[in-house]
């Protein structure tokens, strides 16, 4: 019997179950091989038909814009006005002329806008096309509230105390409207007067208003300043100061009331203190004092 406890086995013939070979195998197209040239050369095919149809594309845009900017069909050919009272048609030939012969696409409408607002009797415009050949204009104009008198010349005024157009002598009792005094003033069509006594005498023309009774036409209102505020009414003066005036137009009608019952003369009535009131009577020049009603309740 042999012993093989010291026999060596070769480590080639030595077998591993547990071990596994894995091998590698690159089955992808190499970059030499013929379709892939034929691939590149139909991406260039496809980059060069786009470019050709952007190219055709913007030359169609170009004859399209060719066509509408010069065809005869879009040429303005008349505009329509609405909302107009006080323009004339000079004003608005000046304000439209701009309009003629131009392509109802390229007109500039913002311009024509400025323009229209530039004079003093537009408050506010709109400006819009009409297909084919047509604009529109509608306007809003200023609507006059009261009269300016500077002292050298007299002007209307909006609600809003903008200065519209100076009135002729010979137009003057046309604008029957209450009669703002502000001596040397500085008076611009389209320009607002600003004046701390121009918004006291908005104020008062205001309340005036709202009372009733009176006759627009007989007001006049002196506003140098706030302080010196006037009321001038059919003849008499009345010194109002600033501030109050409901509560002292209430104090004036029961002054007034009083005057007339003792047949009184009156220079004028100042208004200004806070519970009293000066009257200051023609005929012998005396000043006194005429308490209101509410005053003598409060006493008794």
């Amino acid at each position: 019997m042999r012993d093989y406890k010291n026999i060596t086995v070769p480590r080639s013939y030595r077998a591993n179950a547990k071990r596994t070979s894995v091998k590698r195998v690159n089955v992808g197209r190499t970059p030499g091989r013929p379709d892939a040239g034929a691939h590149g050369l139909k991406s260039v095919a496809l980059q060069v038909l786009v470019v050709i149809v952007i190219l055709a594309g913007v030359w169609l845009g170009w004859q399209a814009y060719l066509l509408v900017t010069h065809a005869e069909m879009f040429q303005i050919a008349g505009v329509d006005v609405k909302g107009v009272k006080q323009l004339s048609e000079s004003d608005l030939k000046e304000i439209a002329g701009m309009f003629n012969g131009q392509n109802i696409f390229q007109v500039d409408l913002e311009a024509a806008v400025r323009r229209a607002r530039a004079h003093p009797w537009v408050r506010d415009v709109r400006i819009y096309r009409q297909l084919p050949n047509r604009v529109s204009m509608v306007f809003s104009e200023r609507v006059p509230a009261a009269v300016l008198d500077t002292g050298s010349g007299r002007y209307l005024l909006d609600s809003d105390a903008v200065i519209i157009d100076r009135i002729a002598k010979e137009t003057a009792q046309k604008w029957p409207f209450p009669v703002v005094a502000i001596k040397d003033l500085r008076a611009r069509p389209g320009e607002q007067v600003a004046t701390d006594g121009m918004r006291e005498a908005q104020t008062l023309m205001a309340e005036i208003a709202a009372r009733g009774g009176w006759q627009p036409a007989e007001v006049t209102i002196r506003a140098g300043s706030s302080e010196s505020i006037t009321l001038v009414y059919k003849g008499h003066e009345f010194r109002m100061g600033s501030g109050n005036y409901p509560e002292k137009l209430r104090r004036l009608a029961e002054i007034m009331d009083d005057v007339k019952q003792r047949k009184l003369d009156i220079a004028y009535v100042d208004l200004r203190p806070e519970r009293q009131a000066a009257v200051m009577v023609s005929k012998n020049s005396a000043q006194f004092r005429v308490q209101s009603t509410e005053d003598k309740r409060k006493r008794r």
